[in-house]
């Protein structure tokens, strides 16, 4: 309990906290002095003062309850979005007594959904087209702006290989780029030739950047 990450705490039926990790004290802002003894419901916002009275009526059943996402108050004042797990604690005849909760924080989790959803709704607000592939070329993303410039709906492109637009006698040159970014090179403003779904051909001017995953290696363009 005292080396967990997660906010580890034990409170009776009527939510009177009984033990309250080092963890609770950092997400919470509340020491263990201030909260054994006190009510649980410090914590939560009034509106859902009748969700926790529900959640303790059924953990009084037995129940378990794991990773649902609610919302907890720290000491400031601020309001802080939590993943929730909760289980009975039972007597040595099997009645419950009380109910341990992990709560962790997931204020970062949050944020990068948030920011991810901002840039999505950036790119599909885009007049360029942004496709995003990988190194062999396969097609993993498409934007609206890419259906009006190719003719190509999302689905119909995906999965399917860049090369598919691509003039023949320029496949060559998409290759060494996508080894360049393979490499880690960006490529800016490059001019060069792509097709459409019709068959006519586009002048268009290309930039590309590595794609990165979380242990920073290049999975795509």
């Amino acid at each position: 309990m005292e080396s967990s990450d997660d906010a580890i705490v034990s409170k009776t039926l009527d939510g009177t906290v009984l033990t309250w990790n080092a963890a609770a004290e950092r997400i919470f802002g509340y020491s263990a002095d201030e909260m054994v003894g006190s009510s649980i419901y410090k914590l939560i916002p009034p509106e859902l003062h009748d969700d926790e009275r529900d959640i303790l009526a059924r953990i009084g059943q037995g129940e378990h309850l794991a990773h649902f996402e609610t919302i907890r108050r720290h000491k400031s004042g601020a309001l802080i979005p939590v993943e929730l797990s909760i289980s009975p604690i039972q007597d040595d005849s099997g009645t419950v007594i009380g109910a341990s909760s992990i709560k962790r924080d997931i204020s970062d989790r949050k944020r990068a959904l948030e920011t991810s959803a901002r840039l999505a709704a950036i790119v599909e607000s885009s007049e360029d087209a942004i496709i995003s592939k990988a190194l062999d070329g396969t097609v993993l993303t498409w934007n609206a702006a890419a259906e009006r410039m190719y003719g190509y709906r999302a689905p119909e492109i995906i999965g399917r290989s860049i090369y598919d637009l691509v003039p023949t006698d320029l496949r060559s040159e998409e290759h060494s780029i996508l080894e360049r970014v393979g490499r880690g090179e960006h490529v800016a403003h490059y001019d060069t030739r792509r097709c459409r779904k019709d068959g006519t051909q586009l002048d268009i001017s290309l930039t590309l950047s590595p794609i990165r995953d979380e242990s920073g290696g290049i999975a795509g363009a």
